[in-house]
């Protein structure tokens, strides 16, 4: 209280010493939910088509990666667990990635 506002980064604006830079790519906004026999991650990203979007899953950390024209998406979320790709389903419908992952 009192102190100096904390700005933090938001979507693809990110502070340089030179001031605000725009990147080419955008971070999704993603959620994750641990649930008993899955964990459930919802990346929001309009504007690709199912084609565009790669998954890839590396024990706790899931990198998702889209481009399509001037839309480019990336984001590296960390799991609450050690997962196996082929455990993993997705689904993209209206611009909402959804994945599951069964434990």
């Amino acid at each position: 209280m009192g102190g100096k506002p904390v700005v933090e980064p938001f979507g693809n604006i990110k502070k340089t010493p030179k001031g605000p830079k725009v990147d080419e790519e955008r971070e999704p906004i993603t959620d994750v939910f641990d649930e008993k026999e899955e964990i459930k991650v919802y990346a929001e990203m309009p504007g690709v088509s199912k084609e565009d979007i790669k998954l890839d899953l590396k024990e706790d950390i899931l990198d998702i990666s889209a481009s399509s024209g001037d839309r480019k998406y990336h984001k590296e979320v960390l799991l609450p667990a050690k997962l196996k790709t082929e455990n993993m389903t997705s689904s993209y419908t209206n611009g909402m990635l959804e994945i599951k992952i069964k434990k």
